[in-house]
């Protein structure tokens, strides 16, 4: 009996390695589509924003990558909307509820990408190039880390771009070498 009680609890030892192993990974990760500092947006919002905007105004959800512009947009929400309230370009929910004509309960995060995207329109058409240049800033040294099903945040080029997949490995070009006989 001796030898079971030492199989169980190997058992056990296994077990609680393996639990603490997997809670390793951050249960704030779980789920989530993008980690911005403390925040986490998660799948759910990005897909239920994107079917409110679908379904309030199809043309606005027309071609590809709706899922990835919904994200972009509630990643740099936390810095463009308050920057364009402080410069006279502030956005209401009414504001942006006016492009979702088609919805009757419009999800809250539909509304804040268009409130948004909307508000960052305001302000490069009002030439604020230095609160931009600013929020632009705040939003790198943040430093976003995205689910890799949506790509990586470019924080110079503000935007989404494809994450190269991680088994291809960037190869340098070859050179030419001459080696001088005597």
């Amino acid at each position: 009996m001796r030898r079971g009680s030492r199989s169980a609890q190997a058992l056990v030892v296994l077990a609680v390695v393996a639990a603490v192993g997997l809670s390793a990974c951050s249960p704030a990760k779980v789920g989530a589509a993008a980690i911005v500092g403390d925040s986490r947006i998660t799948s759910a919002q990005v897909n239920n924003a994107s079917a409110g905007i679908r379904q309030g105004n199809p043309q606005l959800a027309q071609g590809e990558g709706l899922e990835r512009t919904v994200l972009y947009y509630l990643v740099i929400a936390p810095w463009v909307l308050p920057t364009a309230a402080a410069n006279g370009q502030g956005v209401s929910n009414q504001e942006a509820t006016k492009l979702l004509p088609d919805a009757k309960t419009p999800d809250p995060d539909s509304v804040l990408v268009l409130r948004t995207f909307i508000a960052l329109q305001k302000m490069q058409q009002a030439g604020l190039s230095e609160p931009l240049a600013q929020v632009q800033k705040d939003i790198a040294a943040a430093n976003p880390k995205l689910s890799p099903r949506y790509g990586t945040f470019d924080a110079k080029s503000m935007s989404i771009v494809d994450a190269p997949p991680n088994w291809v490995v960037p190869q340098s070009e070859p050179t030419e070498t001459t080696t001088e006989q005597p």
